[in-house]
């Protein structure tokens, strides 16, 4: 059966962009990046182009022009060609660089509309980036809202006074996506800056804040909107709000990763998504969305997504409990993928409050506790079952001990594996199991089985035998170690970290 490693490789993916942008690097370097982005297929080429839309410098251009070379030319042919026309911001280099990238691809880039474009010999000023932003759509939003995060807060204090100021139709929507971040003196010059900008558009977005918003925020953004009513600016109706249209959710994986897909009725005929990968302890690590989608659309990218992942139909009100969940493990991160907040939206009359999901995993069934042999023979269906494809580590010490069992140290190197690698994370591991088992319960799973998924998590806790011993624990090391050996014969490189770990 074929493992799924795909949050593996998506987090990879990240890496292998940094390394890119690293100096020195060789000609067969680069090719064994890109075979390993087409393998990884639309999943890669995303942030690769969004990595495009950002760029200045021309060397670095030209390196991800080379990469998209290995996918087909009609996924990514229109949006080089956007990026050349859109962006007043490159200087010659860059400008240059996307030319003879296109010219290789047979447009023809001295004919209008390419030539009418302004030739530029430096930067611009921050609110030239804005307003480029603002004028590429979502997209651009998305990549200026990226960077905008991590800028010190008295540049993000002079971008919102531009977008204030700059006129642009835009502007509220890129306003209203900072309603939602955690820094307060953010939110609340966002709010004024929205009472200041004439345009109902400004005030439907404070008055949908206001029906969602934490009550501490509720007074600020009611004294904008009065502000924009003195002003004589109209307010538009309240919103009506459209049911949710279907979730999606994978089973963790050895690693405590998953995939939730959330999409929401936008209109008669078309749907809002949001897509992201989440950790059981890390929280929101990346997220992806789109405003409006056909059905058809949607349906193609829900195949696309579960050709590398496990995605499983589930209940939309189960998976709000596992975005909560997210978002509780969150609470330390500086701020959320600028996408969470584009798309924060696809959540509105929900309370979205950070709550652990593990306080909701009640009334599993149980079953009496099992003998060594019943785990031994469970933990070998489960390997074997799709729920628990992901079921192995990532980590460059799983390499290290692959190469010594392979070597013939047996049982030494299992026992030191559990130790290291497995003890440490053993409430973690079992807390995993019981997720599991309750979104096997869900999926209308053998209640006969689920109990007995449960009852293996319950050995975990106090279990007399060594850990290399435990049936599961073992089987997990195992499984780990098998991965990483057919990895290393393929000749794979070692497991990149990813960049959220550097």
């Amino acid at each position: 059966m074929k493992v799924d490693n795909s949050l593996n490789e998506r987090r990879d993916i990240l890496d292998l962009l940094v390394r890119l942008k690293g100096d020195g690097i060789s000609i067969s370097e680069m090719e064994r990046i890109g075979h390993k982005f087409q393998e990884a297929g639309k999943r890669a080429l995303r942030p690769l182009v969004r990595e495009l839309w950002r760029e200045n410098s021309g060397e670095l251009i030209t390196k991800y022009t080379y990469i998209l070379d290995f996918f087909d030319t009609q996924d990514w042919l229109d949006q080089l060609i956007q990026i050349a026309l859109k962006r007043q911001d490159l200087a010659a280099d860059g400008k240059a660089a996307l030319m003879i990238a296109l010219e290789g691809y047979g447009v023809d880039v001295h004919s209008p509309p390419f030539k009418q474009e302004k030739t530029g010999s430096g930067g611009t000023s921050l609110g030239q980036q804005v307003q480029g932003a603002m004028q590429l759509g979502e997209e651009g939003m998305v990549t200026f809202l990226d960077d905008f995060l991590s800028y010190p807060a008295e540049v993000q204090q002079i971008v919102i006074r531009e977008l204030c100021h700059s006129g642009d139709s835009q502007s509220p929507r890129l306003l209203e996506a900072m309603l939602w971040h955690e820094d307060r003196d953010l939110v609340h010059s966002a709010l004024a800056a929205l009472g200041k900008i004439r345009d109902p558009h400004a005030a439907g977005v404070l008055q949908d804040f206001l029906a969602d918003c934490d009550a501490e925020l509720a007074p600020f953004a009611e004294k904008a909107l009065r502000r924009l009513r003195f002003l004589g600016v109209a307010v538009p109706p309240p919103r009506k709000l459209l049911p949710f249209h279907a979730g999606y959710a994978t089973p963790p994986d050895g690693d405590g990763y998953r995939s939730l897909l959330l999409s929401r009725w936008a209109g008669p005929d078309t749907v809002s998504v949001l897509y992201m990968q989440v950790h059981e302890r890390r929280g929101v690590l990346a997220a992806w969305g789109a405003g409006e989608l056909t059905l058809d659309n949607f349906l193609a990218e829900v195949d696309g997504f579960r050709m590398q992942d496990n995605l499983i139909e589930v209940a939309p009100a189960y998976l709000l409990d596992l975005v909560r969940d997210a978002l509780y493990w969150s609470r330390d991160l500086c701020y959320l993928p600028a996408d969470f907040y584009m798309r924060r939206g696809i959540f509105a009359g929900e309370d979205m409050t950070p709550a652990r999901f593990t306080e909701k995993l009640t009334g599993l069934p149980r079953s009496r506790r099992l003998s060594f042999q019943e785990g031994e023979h469970l933990a070998q269906r489960l390997f074997a079952d799709t729920f628990f494809s992901g079921w192995f580590m990532a980590d460059q010490r799983v390499y290290d001990f692959a190469e010594e069992y392979r070597s013939g140290k047996g049982e030494q190197v299992l026992e030191r594996f559990c130790a290291e690698l497995l003890a440490p994370e053993l409430e973690l591991i079992r807390e995993r199991l019981l997720v599991s088992a309750d979104l096997m319960r869900r999926c209308g799973r053998d209640s006969f089985e689920v109990a007995r998924v449960v009852g293996l998590a319950d050995s975990l806790v106090d279990n007399p035998l060594p850990h290399h011993l435990h049936p599961f624990l073992r089987r997990f090391a195992m499984e780990s170690m098998e991965i990483a050996r057919e990895s290393l014969e393929r000749g794979d490189d070692p497991p990149l970290r990813a960049v959220e770990e550097l």
